[in-house]
C-alpha cells in the first residue's frame, strides 16, 4: 500500500520523463483511446494507455480521468494489478462511456430526409444518452455527415424526463433558443449555456413537466463531470462547449436526444430516406386531420427519437417552421400534433 501511494504521488506530481509532444494531443480522442487501451488489459495496450493519459495530463491537467488512467496503467505494469475501490467508480464509469466506438461507414437512421432551408441550420446535433456522446452532423446533399463528437454528462438518474426535479434528461427534438452568459453566479455551470425549448408540444401533451434544460459547461477547476451527474441538462467540458457553439445558430439549430442511435448501412439508410421523402411529398395533414397537398409546405428533416415516442417532422410552411409529431405503427403513420417554432 505504501509503495502504491508513493508511486501515485510521483505519477501525478513528479514524473516528467515521458518523451511526448503535448501540443499535438486532442484531449477527447486521446482519453477515449486511453480508456479503450487500458480495458484491453495486455501490456502493450496498457503501455499505450499510460502514454496517452500522460499526454492528456500535460495538456489538460484538470482531467482527473487522465491522472487515474495513468496511475492504473503504471500500477498494472508494475505488477500490482487493476485495483478498484469505491472512490474509483466515477472514473470507471467515465472510462467505460469513452470505450463505445462510433461505427465506421454507418449513418444514423434517426435522421432522415434532410433538406436545405434558411430557417434551419445545416448542422444537426444528435445526443445519445447511453454513450454520453453528443454528435454533430452536417447536411451533405441530404445525407447526415459526421463532423465532430463530444463527451457529455446527462442527468444523475438517467434519461426520459417526466417531471420537474426528477434529475433526468429529456429525450426528443428540441430547438436551441439562445445563449446565456454566466448562467450561474458561482460558475458551477461554466461560462455559458445554450437553452432548449423543453418541454415541447409532445412533452406537454402527456404531462411532462420541468424547465431550464440547457447545454452548459462545468466549473473552471473541472475538465468534465461523470456520465450521470447533472440535474437533467447536458454538461460538456468548457473547451468542448466553445467548439460546439461553432455549429449552432440560435433559433435555427435543433438537437435530437435519443437513448440509442440506430446506425444503418448507407443502402438501408437510403431506403428509409426515400420512403420518408415519398410519404411527405404527396400528403400532409391539417390540424383537423384531413389529408391534402400543400405546395407551400416543405419537409426539412425527419427525426426518430425512440419506438416509444412520436417521430418528428420539421416542416417549413412559407417563412415559418413547424414540428409535426407522427406515430409510426405497423399499419402506417398517424399524425398526432404540431407546433410552430419560435423565430
Amino acid at each position: 500500500m505504501i509503495i502504491r501511494v508513493y508511486l501515485l504521488y510521483f505519477i501525478i506530481f513528479g514524473i516528467t520523463s515521458w518523451n511526448l509532444t503535448a501540443k499535438a494531443v486532442e484531449v477527447d480522442s486521446a482519453l477515449n483511446k486511453a480508456s479503450q487501451s487500458l480495458l484491453v488489459g495486455d501490456l502493450k495496450n496498457v503501455n499505450e494507455a499510460e502514454i496517452l493519459a500522460n499526454s492528456v495530463s500535460l495538456v489538460e491537467p484538470k482531467s482527473k480521468l487522465a491522472h487515474w488512467l495513468k496511475a492504473q496503467s503504471i500500477f498494472i505494469q508494475a505488477g500490482f494489478g487493476f485495483e478498484i475501490d469505491k472512490k474509483d467508480r466515477k472514473f470507471v464509469k467515465e472510462a467505460k462511456a469513452r470505450t463505445l466506438t462510433i461505427p465506421k461507414s454507418k449513418i444514423p437512421g434517426n435522421i432522415l430526409a434532410l433538406s436545405e432551408s434558411e430557417n434551419f441550420s445545416e448542422y444537426i446535433l444528435l445526443m445519445e444518452t447511453r454513450s454520453s456522446r453528443l454528435f454533430v452532423f452536417e447536411n451533405d446533399n441530404g445525407i447526415p455527415k459526421l463532423l465532430k463528437s463530444f463527451y457529455s454528462s446527462i442527468g444523475l438518474l438517467g434519461d426520459r424526463k417526466q417531471k420537474e426535479g426528477d434529475k433526468k434528461t429529456p429525450i426528443g427534438v428540441y430547438q436551441i433558443l439562445k445563449e446565456l452568459d454566466k448562467p450561474r453566479a458561482d460558475g458551477f455551470l461554466g461560462d455559458t449555456a445554450l437553452t432548449l425549448d423543453y418541454p415541447n408540444a409532445d412533452d406537454k401533451s402527456v404531462g411532462r413537466t420541468g424547465y431550464g434544460i440547457w447545454i452548459h459547461g462545468v466549473p473552471s477547476n473541472v475538465h468534465v463531470r461523470s456520465p450521470r451527474s447533472s440535474d437533467g441538462c447536458l454538461a460538456l467540458a468548457n473547451s468542448d462547449l466553445a467548439k460546439l457553439k461553432e455549429f449552432v445558430v440560435m433559433g435555427k439549430s435543433q438537437i435530437l436526444i435519443v437513448p440509442k442511435i440506430k446506425w444503418l448501412d448507407l443502402k438501408e439508410w437510403l431506403i428509409q430516406d426515400k420512403m420518408i421523402r415519398e410519404l411527405f411529398s404527396d400528403v400532409y395533414v391539417t390540424t383537423q386531420g384531413k389529408l391534402y397537398k400543400n405546395v407551400n409546405k416543405k419537409l426539412i428533416a425527419y427525426m426518430r427519437v425512440d419506438p416509444s415516442r412520436p417521430s418528428v417532422a420539421v416542416i417549413q410552411n412559407k417563412s415559418s417552421l413547424f414540428r409535426e409529431y407522427w406515430i409510426e405503427t405497423e399499419n402506417g403513420f398517424k399524425f398526432n400534433l404540431h407546433e410552430r417554432l419560435k423565430e
